[in-house]
């Protein structure tokens, strides 16, 4: 096991598969991952998932928190300017896969489900070809490329 990777449990399906489906990675840093899912019933829809097996927020180190805290608001961020959506929702929920990971569902008032949960009642799925999430992921690597870009020249400037 990869120092990156300490703590990964044989049974938690989520550890056995972060980095899958590789096609639909498109951010980590030292303590997360960041795919698309494949369901793009909202588009944009993104897990944020942590690298390593823990199930609850509390748990985990300080700067772990930060850095996943961090991540999960850069990727939001990136999420929002990529698609312009009326609303961001945030779900860290943990009950049914108790690994810790967000559920970014970037929401739109045009959305047959505006206003209710993503969970409520039935929707449609929806599966792109591979360069539909090709182009998905391009528009939120730019957009987290800008991000970065201006944090660092504040950073500078501080």
């Amino acid at each position: 096991m990869s120092s990156l990777l300490p703590r990964l449990q044989a049974d938690c399906w989520m550890c056995q598969g972060i980095y899958q489906p590789k096609n639909l990675v498109f951010y980590q840093s030292k303590v997360s991952v960041a795919k698309l899912n494949p369901d793009q019933a909202f588009e944009g829809y993104t897990f944020l998932t942590l690298k390593w097996h823990e199930e609850e927020l509390y748990n985990l180190a300080d700067k772990d928190r930060k850095q996943f805290l961090e991540d999960m608001s850069l990727v939001a961020n990136a999420l929002s300017r990529a698609f312009k959506p009326d609303k961001m929702n945030y779900e860290l929920l943990g009950n049914s896969m108790p690994h810790l990971h967000w559920h970014l569902v970037p929401r739109y008032t045009s959305d047959p489900m505006w206003g209710r949960p993503i969970w409520a009642g039935n929707r449609r799925r929806r599966r792109l070809n591979e360069e539909g999430y090709e182009l998905l992921k391009r528009k939120i690597e730019t957009a987290i490329s800008t991000l970065k870009r201006g944090t660092t020249k504040r950073r500078q400037v501080e």
